[in-house]
C-alpha cells in the first residue's frame, strides 16, 4: 500500500517532468517517473530513450526504491539535465540519487542499470556506462574536477574534464568514487571506496584500493 501510495502522489511531478523532454503523447505515458519530492533544479536539456521509438511507463525512475540503511525522509533526489541524456533501455535510479548533465555533457546509460540508493553522476563532457550495471549506495561518477589546475613553472593549464567509460556487466561498490579519464572494462567490479581514476583494459578484473588497481583477474559479478 505505501508504494502504491507513493507512486500516485509521484504523478503530477513526473507528468510534468515527462512534459518537459517528450510530446503530450508521449508524456502521458509517464517515461519519466520521478518520486513527489525530488528537486528539480533545471531540466533545459534534452533526453532521448533508444527504444525503436516505443516510449513505455517508468523508463527511468529517480527516487524510488527500499534500503534499509536510507531514510526516505531526509534523502531526496535531485535532477538537473541541462545537456544531453541518452538512455538505451531501463534506468533506475534509487532514493536520494542526484543527477546533474551541464549544458556541455552527454550522458549515456546502457539497459538495466540499478542503483540502490544516494549515488551521484555529474556529467559536464562525457560519461558512457553500458548494460547491466549495477550501482550501490554513496557512489560518485563524475568527469570533471570543476576547477583547472596549473604549472606554477611552465603556466601549462591541465584541463578540468575528460571522458568516462564503464562497460557492460560492472558493479560498483558502496562509495566507490569514478572520475574523469576513467575506463572500466565489462564485467569488472569496483571494491567499495575504491577511487578509479585511470583506464583499465582488462576485463572481470577486481579493481580496488585508493587509487584503484587491478587486485584480481578472472572475477566479476554473477548475473
Amino acid at each position: 500500500m505505501k508504494h502504491l501510495i507513493e507512486n500516485i502522489l509521484s504523478l503530477p511531478k513526473s507528468l510534468y517532468v515527462s512534459m518537459k523532454f517528450f510530446p503530450l503523447v508521449q508524456a502521458i505515458r509517464i517515461p519519466i517517473l520521478v518520486r513527489y519530492d525530488t528537486k528539480l533544479s533545471s531540466l533545459s536539456g534534452t533526453v532521448k530513450f533508444n527504444s525503436g521509438g516505443v516510449v513505455r511507463t517508468a523508463m527511468l525512475t529517480i527516487g524510488f526504491g527500499q534500503v534499509g540503511i536510507v531514510d526516505k525522509k531526509y534523502e531526496r533526489s535531485i535532477i538537473q539535465i541541462g545537456g544531453k541524456l541518452i538512455l538505451n533501455g531501463k534506468v533506475n535510479l534509487g532514493t536520494g540519487s542526484k543527477l546533474c548533465v551541464t549544458k556541455t555533457g552527454i550522458l549515456t546509460i546502457g539497459d538495466r542499470f540499478i542503483n540502490t540508493a544516494k549515488t551521484t553522476i555529474i556529467c559536464d563532457n562525457q560519461i558512457t556506462i553500458g548494460n547491466n550495471v549495477l550501482v550501490s549506495w554513496d557512489t560518485l561518477i563524475m568527469d570533471t574536477d570543476w576547477h583547472s589546475v596549473m604549472n606554477t613553472i611552465t603556466n601549462e593549464t591541465f584541463s578540468c574534464v575528460g571522458e568516462i567509460s564503464i562497460g557492460n556487466n560492472v558493479w560498483l561498490g558502496c562509495r566507490a568514487v569514478v572520475l574523469k579519464n576513467s575506463c572500466i572494462p565489462d564485467g569488472c567490479i569496483v571494491a567499495a571506496n575504491a577511487l578509479v581514476n585511470k583506464s583499465f583494459v582488462t576485463r572481470q578484473t577486481l579493481l580496488a584500493g585508493n587509487p584503484a588497481k587491478e587486485r584480481k583477474q578472472n572475477i566479476t559479478r554473477k548475473l
